[in-house]
Protein backbone atom coordinates (compact mmCIF):
# COMPACT_ATOMS: atom_id res chain seq x y z
CA UNK A 1 0.00 0.00 0.00
CA UNK A 2 2.98 1.88 0.66
CA UNK A 3 3.98 1.81 -3.37
CA UNK A 4 0.14 3.02 -4.16
CA UNK A 5 0.79 6.04 -2.22
CA UNK A 6 4.31 7.18 -3.47
CA UNK A 7 2.90 6.63 -7.15
CA UNK A 8 0.02 9.20 -6.24
CA UNK A 9 2.89 11.62 -5.32
CA UNK A 10 4.47 11.12 -8.50
CA UNK A 11 1.54 11.71 -10.38
CA UNK A 12 0.48 14.69 -8.48
CA UNK A 13 4.39 16.21 -9.68
CA UNK A 14 3.68 14.90 -13.08
CA UNK A 15 0.05 15.81 -13.85
CA UNK A 16 -1.20 17.54 -11.27
CA UNK A 17 -4.24 14.77 -10.63
CA UNK A 18 -7.14 15.77 -8.03
CA UNK A 19 -7.11 13.58 -5.24
CA UNK A 20 -10.19 11.56 -5.57
CA UNK A 21 -8.38 10.16 -9.15
CA UNK A 22 -5.18 9.87 -6.93
CA UNK A 23 -7.67 7.52 -4.27
CA UNK A 24 -8.53 5.10 -6.74
CA UNK A 25 -5.13 3.85 -6.87
CA UNK A 26 -6.02 2.75 -3.30
CA UNK A 27 -8.44 0.10 -4.45
CA UNK A 28 -6.36 -1.66 -7.82
CA UNK A 29 -9.31 -4.52 -9.05
CA UNK A 30 -9.02 -7.11 -11.41
CA UNK A 31 -12.35 -8.20 -12.56
CA UNK A 32 -13.65 -11.57 -14.38
CA UNK A 33 -16.35 -12.87 -16.93
CA UNK A 34 -16.53 -15.88 -14.94
CA UNK A 35 -15.07 -17.68 -11.91
CA UNK A 36 -12.92 -21.10 -12.07
CA UNK A 37 -11.75 -21.53 -8.40
CA UNK A 38 -10.27 -24.60 -8.07
CA UNK A 39 -9.29 -24.69 -11.70
CA UNK A 40 -7.79 -21.29 -11.54
CA UNK A 41 -4.17 -21.35 -12.39
CA UNK A 42 -2.60 -18.34 -9.99
CA UNK A 43 -3.87 -19.26 -6.21
CA UNK A 44 -2.59 -16.94 -3.71
CA UNK A 45 -1.41 -19.82 -1.62
CA UNK A 46 -0.40 -23.29 -2.08
CA UNK A 47 -1.86 -25.63 0.01
CA UNK A 48 -1.23 -29.11 0.79
CA UNK A 49 -3.07 -31.31 -1.90
CA UNK A 50 -4.96 -32.91 1.41
CA UNK A 51 -6.55 -29.47 1.48
CA UNK A 52 -7.14 -28.52 -2.19
CA UNK A 53 -8.66 -31.76 -3.36
CA UNK A 54 -10.87 -32.17 -0.46
CA UNK A 55 -14.53 -32.40 -1.09
CA UNK A 56 -15.47 -29.46 -1.18
CA UNK A 57 -19.00 -28.10 -0.92
CA UNK A 58 -19.58 -24.37 -2.13
CA UNK A 59 -21.91 -22.07 -3.33
CA UNK A 60 -21.63 -18.76 -5.63
CA UNK A 61 -23.65 -16.00 -4.18
CA UNK A 62 -25.08 -12.51 -5.90
CA UNK A 63 -25.80 -10.35 -3.16
CA UNK A 64 -27.12 -6.49 -3.72
CA UNK A 65 -24.60 -3.40 -2.25
CA UNK A 66 -26.34 -0.38 -2.01
CA UNK A 67 -24.47 3.26 -2.19
CA UNK A 68 -25.98 4.97 1.11
CA UNK A 69 -25.51 8.06 -0.93
CA UNK A 70 -26.52 7.58 -4.24
CA UNK A 71 -29.01 4.36 -3.91
CA UNK A 72 -27.18 2.83 -6.34
CA UNK A 73 -27.18 -0.52 -6.34
CA UNK A 74 -24.79 -2.95 -7.30
CA UNK A 75 -24.43 -7.04 -8.05
CA UNK A 76 -21.59 -8.10 -6.01
CA UNK A 77 -20.17 -11.57 -5.49
CA UNK A 78 -19.77 -13.85 -2.30
CA UNK A 79 -18.27 -17.39 -2.15
CA UNK A 80 -20.20 -19.77 0.60
CA UNK A 81 -17.50 -22.93 1.72
CA UNK A 82 -20.10 -25.22 3.45
CA UNK A 83 -23.79 -26.27 3.40
CA UNK A 84 -25.79 -22.81 2.79
CA UNK A 85 -29.07 -25.00 5.04
CA UNK A 86 -27.01 -24.97 7.58
CA UNK A 87 -26.03 -21.64 8.38
CA UNK A 88 -28.54 -20.91 11.23
CA UNK A 89 -26.84 -23.70 13.40
CA UNK A 90 -23.11 -23.56 12.20
CA UNK A 91 -20.53 -21.17 13.24
CA UNK A 92 -19.25 -18.71 10.46
CA UNK A 93 -16.33 -17.33 9.67
CA UNK A 94 -17.10 -13.67 7.42
CA UNK A 95 -14.02 -13.52 5.46
CA UNK A 96 -12.85 -10.23 3.45
CA UNK A 97 -9.91 -10.92 1.43
CA UNK A 98 -6.87 -8.25 0.50
CA UNK A 99 -6.23 -5.51 -2.03
CA UNK A 100 -6.12 -6.01 -5.86
CA UNK A 101 -7.71 -9.95 -6.72
CA UNK A 102 -10.59 -11.83 -5.89
CA UNK A 103 -12.85 -14.74 -4.95
CA UNK A 104 -10.29 -16.74 -7.74
CA UNK A 105 -7.16 -15.88 -6.14
CA UNK A 106 -7.88 -16.19 -2.40
CA UNK A 107 -10.01 -19.38 -2.91
CA UNK A 108 -7.40 -21.30 -1.39
CA UNK A 109 -7.01 -19.44 1.33
CA UNK A 110 -10.68 -19.80 2.02
CA UNK A 111 -10.22 -23.47 1.55
CA UNK A 112 -7.79 -23.84 4.12
CA UNK A 113 -10.21 -22.26 6.73
CA UNK A 114 -12.95 -24.51 5.84
CA UNK A 115 -10.68 -26.91 7.02
CA UNK A 116 -10.90 -25.51 10.69
CA UNK A 117 -11.54 -28.29 12.66
CA UNK A 118 -12.52 -30.71 10.33
CA UNK A 119 -13.68 -30.08 6.80
CA UNK A 120 -16.97 -27.47 7.17
CA UNK A 121 -16.95 -27.68 10.53
CA UNK A 122 -17.52 -24.18 10.10
CA UNK A 123 -18.89 -22.26 7.29
CA UNK A 124 -16.57 -20.31 5.71
CA UNK A 125 -18.19 -16.89 3.60
CA UNK A 126 -16.06 -14.66 1.61
CA UNK A 127 -17.27 -11.46 -0.81
CA UNK A 128 -15.44 -9.96 -3.66
CA UNK A 129 -15.96 -5.84 -3.30
CA UNK A 130 -17.20 -3.51 -6.09
CA UNK A 131 -14.80 -4.15 -9.29
CA UNK A 132 -13.22 -6.98 -7.84
CA UNK A 133 -14.23 -10.60 -9.93
CA UNK A 134 -17.33 -10.82 -11.55
CA UNK A 135 -18.56 -7.64 -8.69
CA UNK A 136 -19.54 -4.60 -10.47
CA UNK A 137 -18.98 -1.31 -9.87
CA UNK A 138 -15.50 0.26 -8.81
CA UNK A 139 -14.35 0.30 -5.10
CA UNK A 140 -14.32 2.97 -2.67
CA UNK A 141 -13.85 3.53 0.71
CA UNK A 142 -17.12 4.05 1.88
CA UNK A 143 -17.69 1.04 -0.63
CA UNK A 144 -16.08 -1.37 1.52
CA UNK A 145 -18.33 -0.58 4.29
CA UNK A 146 -21.63 -1.22 2.30
CA UNK A 147 -20.01 -4.39 0.81
CA UNK A 148 -19.70 -6.23 4.01
CA UNK A 149 -22.87 -4.96 4.84
CA UNK A 150 -24.27 -6.95 1.73
CA UNK A 151 -22.53 -10.00 2.37
CA UNK A 152 -23.22 -9.88 6.26
CA UNK A 153 -26.98 -9.14 6.14
CA UNK A 154 -26.93 -12.57 3.57
CA UNK A 155 -25.67 -14.01 6.20
CA UNK A 156 -28.13 -12.73 8.68
CA UNK A 157 -31.02 -13.37 6.20
CA UNK A 158 -29.91 -17.02 5.83
CA UNK A 159 -30.04 -17.54 9.78
CA UNK A 160 -26.56 -16.45 10.47
CA UNK A 161 -26.32 -15.17 14.23
CA UNK A 162 -23.46 -12.97 16.07
CA UNK A 163 -23.62 -15.72 18.41
CA UNK A 164 -22.05 -17.78 15.87
CA UNK A 165 -20.12 -15.93 13.79
CA UNK A 166 -16.28 -14.52 13.41
CA UNK A 167 -15.02 -11.78 11.65
CA UNK A 168 -11.54 -12.52 9.51
CA UNK A 169 -9.96 -9.77 7.91
CA UNK A 170 -6.87 -10.11 6.02
CA UNK A 171 -4.39 -6.78 5.12
CA UNK A 172 -6.84 -4.46 2.77
CA UNK A 173 -9.73 -6.95 4.12
CA UNK A 174 -9.36 -6.04 8.13
CA UNK A 175 -10.50 -2.16 6.69
CA UNK A 176 -14.63 -3.11 6.76
CA UNK A 177 -14.41 -5.94 9.17
CA UNK A 178 -12.70 -3.57 11.86
CA UNK A 179 -14.67 -0.61 10.92
CA UNK A 180 -18.43 -3.34 10.57
CA UNK A 181 -17.30 -4.39 14.27
CA UNK A 182 -16.73 -0.92 15.48
CA UNK A 183 -19.97 0.68 14.46
CA UNK A 184 -22.29 -2.22 13.56
CA UNK A 185 -23.68 -2.20 17.15
CA UNK A 186 -27.15 -4.32 15.74
CA UNK A 187 -24.46 -7.78 15.20
CA UNK A 188 -21.36 -8.08 16.91
CA UNK A 189 -19.34 -11.16 16.20
CA UNK A 190 -18.05 -13.27 18.71
CA UNK A 191 -14.14 -12.89 17.22
CA UNK A 192 -12.27 -10.37 15.10
CA UNK A 193 -9.45 -11.66 13.36
CA UNK A 194 -6.77 -9.62 11.01
CA UNK A 195 -3.77 -10.80 9.30
CA UNK A 196 -1.45 -7.71 8.28
CA UNK A 197 -3.97 -4.92 8.37
CA UNK A 198 -3.07 -1.17 7.57
CA UNK A 199 -2.90 1.10 10.36
CA UNK A 200 -3.82 4.46 8.76
CA UNK A 201 -2.67 6.12 5.38
CA UNK A 202 -1.53 8.80 8.10
CA UNK A 203 0.17 6.10 9.67
CA UNK A 204 1.32 4.67 6.42
CA UNK A 205 2.91 8.08 4.66
CA UNK A 206 4.76 9.06 8.45
CA UNK A 207 6.29 5.81 8.82
CA UNK A 208 7.87 5.25 5.48
CA UNK A 209 11.20 7.34 4.92
CA UNK A 210 10.57 8.29 1.66
CA UNK A 211 7.00 9.98 2.74
CA UNK A 212 8.15 12.33 5.02
CA UNK A 213 4.66 14.75 4.73
CA UNK A 214 0.72 14.89 5.62
CA UNK A 215 -1.10 11.85 4.02
CA UNK A 216 -3.64 14.45 3.34
CA UNK A 217 -1.39 16.04 0.39
CA UNK A 218 -1.84 12.90 -1.42
CA UNK A 219 -4.99 11.45 -0.24
CA UNK A 220 -8.35 11.90 1.37
CA UNK A 221 -8.64 8.54 2.16
CA UNK A 222 -8.60 7.26 5.82
CA UNK A 223 -8.93 4.14 6.24
CA UNK A 224 -8.36 4.20 10.09
CA UNK A 225 -7.72 0.74 11.86
CA UNK A 226 -6.01 2.21 14.48
CA UNK A 227 -8.69 4.47 16.00
CA UNK A 228 -12.04 2.43 15.16
CA UNK A 229 -10.20 -0.37 16.84
CA UNK A 230 -10.31 1.87 20.19
CA UNK A 231 -14.52 1.51 19.28
CA UNK A 232 -14.46 -2.91 18.92
CA UNK A 233 -15.86 -4.44 21.97
CA UNK A 234 -15.14 -7.96 21.08
CA UNK A 235 -12.19 -10.64 21.53
CA UNK A 236 -9.56 -9.20 18.71
CA UNK A 237 -6.63 -11.69 17.49
CA UNK A 238 -3.70 -10.20 15.49
CA UNK A 239 -0.91 -12.00 13.36
CA UNK A 240 1.94 -9.91 11.39
CA UNK A 241 5.01 -11.38 9.87
CA UNK A 242 8.46 -9.40 10.99
CA UNK A 243 9.20 -8.97 7.59
CA UNK A 244 6.19 -8.02 5.98
CA UNK A 245 7.90 -5.34 3.38
CA UNK A 246 4.20 -4.00 1.91
CA UNK A 247 2.37 -3.15 5.18
CA UNK A 248 4.94 -2.78 8.08
CA UNK A 249 4.18 -4.76 11.21
CA UNK A 250 4.12 -1.20 13.19
CA UNK A 251 0.88 -0.93 11.81
CA UNK A 252 -0.31 -3.87 13.64
CA UNK A 253 1.48 -2.60 16.46
CA UNK A 254 -0.84 0.16 16.91
CA UNK A 255 -4.06 -1.43 16.00
CA UNK A 256 -3.09 -3.75 18.74
CA UNK A 257 -2.08 -1.35 21.09
CA UNK A 258 -5.37 0.76 20.57
CA UNK A 259 -7.53 -1.78 21.32
CA UNK A 260 -9.39 -1.54 24.65
CA UNK A 261 -11.82 -4.48 24.75
CA UNK A 262 -12.07 -7.22 26.74
CA UNK A 263 -9.39 -9.75 25.25
CA UNK A 264 -6.69 -9.48 22.81
CA UNK A 265 -3.97 -11.77 21.63
CA UNK A 266 -0.66 -11.69 19.26
CA UNK A 267 1.27 -13.09 17.48
CA UNK A 268 4.06 -11.89 15.63
CA UNK A 269 5.57 -13.77 12.77
CA UNK A 270 9.49 -14.81 12.41
CA UNK A 271 9.98 -14.86 9.06
CA UNK A 272 6.84 -13.89 7.88
CA UNK A 273 6.35 -11.55 5.26
CA UNK A 274 2.89 -10.02 3.78
CA UNK A 275 0.87 -12.92 2.31
CA UNK A 276 2.76 -16.11 3.47
CA UNK A 277 1.94 -16.62 7.34
CA UNK A 278 0.26 -20.03 6.78
CA UNK A 279 2.97 -21.30 4.74
CA UNK A 280 5.53 -19.84 7.55
CA UNK A 281 3.42 -21.11 10.76
CA UNK A 282 3.09 -23.91 9.08
CA UNK A 283 -0.82 -24.89 8.17
CA UNK A 284 -1.44 -27.04 10.83
CA UNK A 285 -0.61 -24.46 13.39
CA UNK A 286 -2.04 -21.87 11.16
CA UNK A 287 -5.34 -23.47 11.49
CA UNK A 288 -4.54 -24.15 15.47
CA UNK A 289 -4.01 -20.61 16.18
CA UNK A 290 -7.65 -19.19 14.68
CA UNK A 291 -9.27 -22.46 16.28
CA UNK A 292 -7.97 -22.10 19.33
CA UNK A 293 -8.95 -18.55 19.64
CA UNK A 294 -12.63 -19.26 18.11
CA UNK A 295 -13.07 -21.65 21.03
CA UNK A 296 -11.96 -19.25 23.80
Amino acid sequence: MRILIIISIVFVGLSSCKKATLDGLAFPSVALDSYEHKDYDNHELEIPDEYFNAPIQQTLIPLTSVDEVTGETYTIYGLYMGDTANISTDTIIYFCHGQSRHNDFYWTREVLISHLGGLHNYGVFMIDYRGYGMSEGSSTEQGLYEDADAGLDWLIANGATQEKTVYYGFSLGAIPLIHRAANRTDFQPIGLICEAPLASTENLAQSSVLLNIDSEFVTELELNNAEQIKNVNVPFMWLHGYEDDYVEINNGELIYGNYQGPYKEAHRIENGGHADLPAVMGYENFLSTFLTFIRK
